[in-house]
């Protein structure tokens, strides 16, 4: 697996990808755990994205590390106008509350998990966006082979001021394995309930508690289980925190080695081990919209 990929030969394989396959259905009913921090600017278009999949979700789960009262109220008025006007009573919409106290990207992930009530649950910020109509369902697919725990696709970049796009990939020291990433994935509740995100991990190495990690520890779990986890380039999304070119670039490549040093050492725990997740043990704040 390369560590980068050119977009015209990703564009050229999507392309002979649709044309090859004939369209899979889905029946399998999917819930979706959008993590966040308040109304971000466009989680709307998210939203947008996500009615126009053609394979439709059936839950929304917001889970929402919200910076005050006042921000609190307005994703609760955001997410009812966006069930009025948009998702309709097709989908059920769940606020997972989340203070800055309580915050950490592995506690996060699996309160938004926990609260999910299919077994197929996909996960992704507010600032992923789905490359295609089709990516909810190109994802899904590959659950029709019992094995897999774990699907993900790629995350890159569009910068709309120099109207480039710039594609990558977080592989680090991984070469010849693909792994999740929460960015966005797509997991089976049932191996999650098997061994949730590691709450435990920022104390076992202390770059966790920033940079997550967890995804990564999972994946590595589910692999040494005789669980298959998969990379599908039509899996796809736009990932951008709307920052200028070069102040993103910088920070990707910082990133990019602070999340190999991390990898590096979660490569060293024993496998397989046990994980630790408090939701199970403490209040559960969950609005129903």
């Amino acid at each position: 697996m390369n560590s980068t990929i050119d977009g015209k030969l990703f564009n050229d394989y999507r392309s002979k990808s649709y044309r090859a396959e004939m369209k899979h259905e889905v029946d399998s009913e999917i819930s979706i755990v959008v993590r966040t921090r308040d109304v971000e600017n466009q989680l709307d278009h998210l939203f947008k994205l996500l009615k126009s999949q053609t394979a439709q979700i059936s839950q929304l789960i917001v889970v929402d590390n919200y910076s005050n009262e006042k921000k609190l109220d307005e994703m609760r008025n955001f997410l009812s106008r966006e069930k009025r006007d948009l998702l309709k009573e097709q989908v059920q919409i769940k606020l997972v509350l989340l203070s800055n106290d309580e915050f950490t990207h592995q506690y996060s992930t699996n309160l938004g998990v926990s609260q999910a009530d299919n077994e197929l649950v996909c996960i992704m910020n507010a600032h992923s966006f789905p490359i295609s109509s089709s990516w909810l369902e190109d994802g899904v697919r590959h659950f029709q082979d019992p094995e897999v725990a774990g699907v993900s696709g790629f995350f890159y970049q569009s910068n709309e001021s120099f109207g480039k796009k710039l594609f990558y990939l977080f592989e680090g020291p991984l070469k010849n394995i693909d792994w999740i990433s929460t960015i966005n994935c797509i997991i089976r509740k049932s191996k999650w309930k098997e061994y949730p995100f590691d709450e435990n991990l920022p104390r076992l190495i202390p770059e966790a508690k920033k940079y997550g990690g967890e995804d990564y520890d999972w994946t590595l779990e589910m692999l040494s289980r005789g669980y298959k986890v998969i990379l599908d380039p039509k899996f796809s999304v736009i990932h951008s925190h709307n920052r200028s070119l070069l102040p993103e670039i910088l920070r990707n490549l910082r990133n990019y080695f602070a999340y190999g040093k991390l990898r590096e050492k979660i490569k060293k725990l024993d496998r397989p081990r046990e994980s630790f997740t408090g939701v199970n043990y403490s209040e559960k704040k969950t609005e129903i919209i």
